[in-house]
């Protein structure tokens, strides 16, 4: 019952990335030896982005039955795609930087930012179907492309995990 503009719902990323970074930094140290590799990290942060375009396709179904849908389903989404940013994200940097030959890190740090600049780019271009699918459909394929590219990477680890050598 209370008036909640939209644009409020910017600061949630934000607010979850506040609240959760020291609970993934205190998680990856208490585990110590057990701590997931890198390429483990990044399949969980895109399971944790396609299940939250998962969360989305229900929602966008009862929208389409004429059912008003909570914004409660946008909270749970932002904070799924927050946890998969908190495994790829700081992660990927250190990876970068612990991979790169020191003389060009800066260097790939710059094509890190780039590929992040990409992947933005390809999700500029896929909103551009909402006008020609429907949103279950957009958003059961971005689910789909999210947890598939997981679990391959999931599979794939053992091998990428043997390539990065002492880096975990």
């Amino acid at each position: 019952g209370m008036a909640y503009p939209s644009s409020w719902f910017q600061s949630m990323n934000s607010m979850f990335i506040w609240m959760l970074a020291p609970v993934f930094a205190w998680i990856w140290i208490a585990l110590g030896s057990r701590e997931p590799s890198t390429p483990v990290k990044f399949s969980f942060g895109l399971l944790s982005v396609g299940a939250g375009f998962a969360v989305l396709v229900v929602a966008a179904q009862l929208a389409a039955g004429g059912v008003q849908v909570s914004p409660l389903w946008l909270t749970v989404v932002y904070l799924l795609h927050t946890v998969g940013e908190l495994c790829l994200s700081p992660v990927g940097l250190s990876a970068m930087t612990k991979l790169a030959p020191a003389r060009i890190g800066g260097l790939i740090m710059g094509v890190w930012f780039l590929a992040t600049s990409v992947g933005n780019f390809i999700a500029g271009r896929l909103a551009g179907f909402y006008e020609q699918m429907p949103l279950p459909t957009l958003f059961t394929t971005i689910a789909l492309l999210g947890i598939v590219a997981g679990l391959l990477l999931l599979l794939l680890s053992p091998s990428i995990k043997r390539m990065m050598g002492e880096v975990n």
